[in-house]
């Protein structure tokens, strides 16, 4: 019997995903593991991978289309059945349509757009508008005059500064999707466009459609603000010796090709902290506070859609080296939207670091339900008292966010005394 693929819970909140881009198109033979498609949850942009091997014979949805949890997105034909008939039979007899650019696909992909089965021609039928205005553009436009495009259409036209209303669709039903803007751009598009008023357009004021990612995080953390009452602790770190070590552990590690930052030896320095004082890894409940048996340190990295935060776990059981591996690897999973559910859960304790921006100071929003969240600065050369003098010193402010049903202000200022121990003498990381 053929394989039908329903939408996948690829984060522990999700209840719906958008079709961000297909992976693949109709006559594609899969095998188990490929990637079929990039869906957008309410926490990232993830990959759905296919657990059969088999033949794509029909893809129910489009580019850019919201499926709900356990609802079909595609059908797999098995080794022996024919993929059109497969197709036809479960399309409700229609002859299955695949509407797929005959380009070659950008590099790292294996496709462009993809097919469904066939949809109602009333509400939501794109109208098309041909015109003649340097060189015949076919404009996909929804009802009201708005392009349809995908999501990474959007991107790279926002990013390139191009007016989708300019592009030639080649998508599902006209829909612009990314290689068109591409092929615009690679044309000499943007000069066309800028000729044409474009550049003006570009001062005016842009409306910006939230992602479902940047609507979950706003009512996040409008919820952490609301019902945690928080405080903060905030003390200066000099990690003039830690700088040191670090440098001299970096010239050892050099041929490991692995090179330490400054977030490293926080995060080792918070997950021994933690280890000491339970009571700030912890989440509050209504009936309890709950210390975590476990050292899961979530480490915030900033995606152009908003902030995510996948989770280190065990960090209080990891080296520097496994937490410098460990970190990137984390980072790269979150940009390149490969993070998997476990990746994503059971954060006990957030970092958030600035500090490679510059930034002075910061407060950052509890991520709950965690009980606290650190926010670290730039280290900085400032003066400092040494005895009875003034010296130049490398200090690091380091601001402690903390839900105050879970903790109270003396376990909080004892963590930080602890914290910034372990960085002023970082040897002390290892008893």
């Amino acid at each position: 019997m053929p394989i039908e693929v329903t939408m996948p819970k690829l984060s522990p909140t999700m209840e719906s995903g958008v079709i961000a881009q297909w992976l693949v198109k109709v006559g594609d033979a899969i095998k188990e593991g490929d990637a079929l498609a990039d869906i957008e949850t309410d926490k990232a942009t993830m990959q759905m991978k296919a657990y059969d091997d088999g033949v794509v014979a029909l893809l129910d949805h489009q580019a850019g289309d919201e499926v709900q949890l356990g609802e079909r997105v595609l059908v797999l034909a098995k080794k022996g059945e024919d993929p059109k008939e497969v197709a036809a039979k479960l399309a409700g007899g229609a002859k299955a349509k695949a509407e797929t650019d005959a380009r070659p696909a950008a590099a790292g992909s294996t496709s462009g757009g993809g097919n469904g089965a066939p949809k109602t021609a009333s509400k939501g039928r794109e109208a098309r508008d041909e015109r003649e205005d340097d060189g015949a553009v076919a404009v996909a436009a929804a009802p009201g005059g708005r392009v349809r495009s995908s999501p990474l259409a959007r991107k790279v036209a926002a990013e390139g500064r191009v007016d989708l209303a300019r592009v030639k669709g080649t998508g599902p039903g006209g829909r612009v999707i990314r290689r068109d803007v591409e092929d615009f751009l690679a044309r000499g598009g943007a000069a066309v466009a800028a000729a044409n008023g474009h550049a003006r357009a570009a001062r005016e004021d842009r409306r910006i459609p939230n992602s479902r990612m940047r609507k979950t995080i706003a009512q996040r953390m409008t919820q952490s603000k609301q019902t945690a009452p928080e405080f903060h602790v905030t003390v200066d770190v000099r990690v003039d010796k830690l700088l040191v070590l670090r440098e001299t552990l970096n010239k050892e590690l050099a041929a490991q090709k692995v090179k330490l930052s400054v977030g490293d030896f926080v995060t080792k320095a918070v997950a021994v902290a933690l280890r000491r004082h339970p009571a700030l890894n912890a989440t509050f409940e209504p009936d309890a506070i709950v210390q975590r048996g476990e050292v899961n340190i979530g480490i915030a990295v900033a995606l152009e859609e908003g902030l995510i935060v996948p989770v280190l776990h065990r960090a209080d059981e990891l080296g520097l080296i496994e937490i410098r591996r460990e970190s990137e690897a984390l980072a790269a999973a979150a940009r390149g939207g490969n993070l998997s559910g476990e990746q994503l859960t059971g954060g006990t304790f957030t970092v958030s670091n600035l500090g490679m921006y510059g930034v002075k100071q910061f407060d950052a929003i509890i991520n709950l339900p965690e009980a606290a969240i650190l926010a670290v600065s730039a280290a900085e050369r400032r003066p400092v008292v040494q005895g009875d003098a003034i010296v130049a010193g490398s200090v690091m402010t380091l601001t402690l966010t903390v839900d105050h049903r879970a903790v109270n202000g003396a376990e909080a200022a004892d963590f930080m005394r602890t914290l910034k121990n372990l960085l002023e003498e970082p040897a002390r990381m290892l008893l």
